[in-house]
């Protein structure tokens, strides 16, 4: 059965906290690097130096906005014995593949109301390329400031969804609005990275509101108090979405002002809630992995599947990582690829002494 590579960090500051990853991550950071650059060249007219130069056009923003994660970069870099444009690459790769860009991710929240013994979730289907399976890492990280994360990432990124011992929740979804360009703003991958280091849900929403920004993205946030919101963030804002009696989907399109969308409308998210919708009161984990697994509308639906047979299997899409993370537990639960196939494994916030 696959599973992903379980990488602990604890450090006194964010460099050291990436030199300790990027030497855990070495070699799945060099294949990610590889895949990469095999993608480019079938995809891009840019040539790899080009794109690396680009990658690297962001590092005096992220630098300026959050300096720290900067740090833990350099840190992934010098600890995988890589370079710094390359690893810039890895975590700038939403901006740079963004045009054109499939439809990704369903993601959720689940509130006390809604949920069996007043619980809250947040969690998602993360939808990608097959080509980055083996890729993935689970990262649980104590950072400088103490605050103790467990999320998931591309080997050699920042984590990119996850929940901490603050009680914050982050996951994601691929936007595109009529309003995105390739122009400067802070990469989703650092702005994810920095909601995870928040202290409570108005912190986390007032990051992402504030963000200078040239694409769109989606963030569905959840907090330990039984609170959630998301916010659909495009270049000229962010517009928000609550749940709807202890319930909030979203998939990859604009719900709130649908004139924004330059992606087709799907009907991920609406049948994920109309799925949970069914046992409103009684949900639970397992339940709710039940309904991770769903192929309504396949091969668009829910658990995805590389069914696209005209491309090579690594650029074909596929649910990379089904995520539950389980406030109350104090748990994460991740599978590996699509979770009808797969078996999740549960990964505390705090590992065993």
């Amino acid at each position: 059965m696959r599973s992903f590579q379980l990488i602990d960090i604890k450090a006194s500051s964010s460099y050291e906290a990436g030199v300790q990853y990027g030497k855990e991550a070495r070699e799945k950071i060099l294949a990610g690097l590889e895949d990469y650059r095999a993608l480019f060249a079938e995809t891009s007219t840019m040539s790899w130096e080009t794109i690396r130069e680009n990658a690297s056009s962001y590092v005096p923003l992220v630098g300026k906005t959050f300096p720290e994660l900067l740090d833990e970069v350099r840190g992934i870099a010098d600890g995988s014995g890589t370079c710094l444009d390359e690893i810039m690459l890895l975590n700038c790769r939403y901006e740079i593949t963004k045009f054109p860009r499939p439809n990704e991710c369903t993601s959720f929240a689940v509130l006390p109301e809604a949920a069996l013994g007043g619980k809250t979730f947040v969690g998602q289907n993360w939808d990608y390329r097959a080509g980055i399976l083996d890729n993935v890492v689970i990262l649980r990280m104590e950072d400088s400031s103490g605050t103790r994360i467990v999320g998931l990432a591309e080997a050699g990124q920042v984590i990119r969804n996850g929940f901490n011992d603050r009680g914050i929740g982050l996951c994601a979804n691929n936007l595109q609005s009529v309003d995105d360009s390739r122009g400067p703003g802070i990469p989703v991958t650092f702005l994810r990275r920095k909601v995870l280091s928040c202290a409570s849900l108005d912190e986390a929403a007032n990051i992402v509101r504030k963000a200078d920004r040239s694409v769109s993205c989606n963030f569905m946030l959840a907090s330990a108090e039984g609170r959630a919101l998301d916010l659909e963030a495009h270049p000229g804002g962010a517009d928000m979405l609550e749940p709807e009696k202890g319930i909030l989907t979203h998939a990859n399109h604009f719900v709130r002002y649908p004139e924004r969308n330059a992606l087709e409308t799907s009907p991920r998210g609406d049948r994920l809630r109309a799925l949970l919708g069914k046992r409103h009161g009684t949900i639970d984990a397992a339940y709710i992995k039940r309904c991770l697994c769903d192929h309504e509308n396949y091969p668009k639906a829910i658990c995805r599947h590389p069914s696209d047979a005209s491309l090579r299997l690594g650029r074909r899409s596929i649910t990379v990582a089904s995520v539950v993370y389980d406030f109350e537990a104090g748990a994460a639960h991740f599978c590996a690829g699509p979770p009808c196939e797969g078996e999740f494994t549960a990964v505390p916030l705090h590992p065993a002494s």
